[in-house]
């Protein structure tokens, strides 16, 4: 969902950057550190960033200044908390960025609708859960894994969307024929990646925990 800098009023770019900072002190500040200190963590983490950075680079083009792929901020929040997501995020933007069309002052826009947005709305969706719903193995990965993956490029396709149609060059309407093949596509890929990773590798899972799905049930 790129959005190239060329589209952008000038008023996007810079509230959006401000805003991506705040977000990004916060994340720095509030990150529990410890849980990628030990070398096994901190390789998982920096592969899952390269996995990601990859897919980000799958994309298709709709039309000049129009493209789109899938995210895998669900599954990158889930891993290791939203702190770590969103700098995640930042890093692979970098990377798609430095090799892509976008450009360097469209970054906080598009980290903002490819990044913070996805692990947002995955984090409200966990808590939520955790609040009103039953802690179940199957609402883990059927609630917080497809159906926040389904909605978090939900939003990201909606908020790319008025963003476009804002802009004077083009209307976006595009995007809103593909969100529900995206959607389907995100679902799965970040449900069929949580439902191996709490089965084979669950200390990998920072939002996951025995105690919590599995034991007495």
């Amino acid at each position: 969902m790129d959005i190239p800098s060329g589209l952008l009023p000038a008023g996007y770019i810079w509230g959006a950057a401000l805003l991506y900072t705040a977000l990004l002190a916060a994340a720095l500040i509030s990150a529990p550190w410890t849980k990628i200190r030990d070398n096994e963590a901190s390789h998982v983490y920096f592969a899952a960033v390269a996995l990601v950075a990859v897919l980000w680079t799958l994309r298709a083009g709709i039309e000049p200044g129009l493209n789109y792929h899938l995210l895998g901020m669900t599954a990158l929040c889930l891993m290791f908390e939203w702190q770590f997501a969103l700098l995640a995020a930042g890093l692979v933007l970098a990377v798609t960025t430095w090799q892509g069309p976008a450009g360097w002052e469209a970054f906080g826009v598009n980290v903002l609708v490819m990044g913070a947005l996805p692990v947002l709305a995955t984090r409200l969706l966990l808590a939520a859960s955790r609040r009103w719903l039953p802690a179940n193995f199957f609402i883990y990965i059927f609630i917080n894994s497809f159906l926040a993956g389904a909605l978090a490029m939900l939003l990201c396709g909606l908020a790319a969307q008025q963003i476009h149609a804002l802009s004077v060059a083009t209307t976006g309407n595009d995007y809103l024929l593909y969100i529900p093949m995206l959607m389907f596509g995100e679902a799965f890929l970040n449900g069929m990646t949580m439902t191996l990773l709490v089965a084979y590798k669950p200390r990998w899972v920072a939002t996951f925990h025995d105690r919590w799905y599995l034991e007495g049930k």
